[in-house]
């Protein structure tokens, strides 16, 4: 199953990073060596990717909220 991605940082800057090609396991090992000889200033690994973060929905400024007002009985 492919959930693997590239992961990377920079030795000479510091900044990292994550790829969004996912790759089976094996595949992103081979390639992650095969970047580390290519490129020896950045170091590569096969990562799990997180998943993308899930933010609720929040009213923008100016917009009525969804509210359920409750039933008004008539007696």
């Amino acid at each position: 199953m492919k959930t693997y991605a590239i992961g990377w940082k920079c030795t000479a800057t510091g900044r990292i990073g994550t790829g969004s090609k996912l790759f089976e396991k094996e595949d992103a090992d081979r390639l992650a060596m095969e970047l580390n000889e290519s490129y020896p200033d950045i170091d590569h690994e096969a990562v799990v990717p997180p998943p993308p973060s899930v933010e609720p929905a929040s009213p923008q400024v100016g917009e009525p909220e969804n509210r359920v007002s409750s039933p008004e009985y008539v007696t």
